[in-house]
């Protein structure tokens, strides 16, 4: 495989490298995509099959090993934002949308400025209006109790 049919074929491995580290994130691929575009310039420039595997393997090598370690420090050190959910379990609450009664029933509850899906503690339905306890979270559904 030569010239302008290695170009090709090589050009056409990475775009497919890049869509699979695109879909996996296993920040992998990536490499084997470089690596590929090494060994389509070396077919290009007239290497034969073997020239553009060994350029293949030493290009994806070589910039795993030199880049990847910086780069996932640099994406470990990215600032990770904490959520405070959690900071509404204990507070008052005012039903917006009546809960039903029975299980998987969820109304909606206004927490200060913040609307949350609720659902009651026992399955009972409760009222709108109805003034409320948040008592825990579950996923991003407020449990909630009459107050009484």
């Amino acid at each position: 495989m030569e010239g302008a049919t290695a170009l090709a074929v090589w050009l056409v491995v990475a775009l497919l490298l890049v869509g699979v580290e695109v879909a996996t994130l296993a920040f992998i691929a990536l490499y084997l995509a470089v690596g590929a575009v090494g060994a389509a310039i070396a077919g290009a420039a007239g290497g034969d099959l073997l020239v553009q595997l060994l350029v293949l393997a030493v290009v994806s090598v070589g910039a795993l090993v030199l880049t990847r370690r910086p780069l996932m420090r640099a994406l470990d050190r990215t600032p990770v934002r904490t959520s405070n959910a959690q900071t509404v379990v204990g507070k008052r609450a005012v039903v917006t949308v009546a809960i039903g009664p029975g299980p998987g029933q969820r109304g909606q509850a206004r927490v200060g400025t913040e609307f949350w899906s609720a659902r009651s503690t026992d399955e009972q339905p409760i009222a709108e209006g109805t003034t409320v306890e948040v008592v825990d979270l579950d996923g991003v559904t407020a449990v909630v109790q009459p107050v009484a």
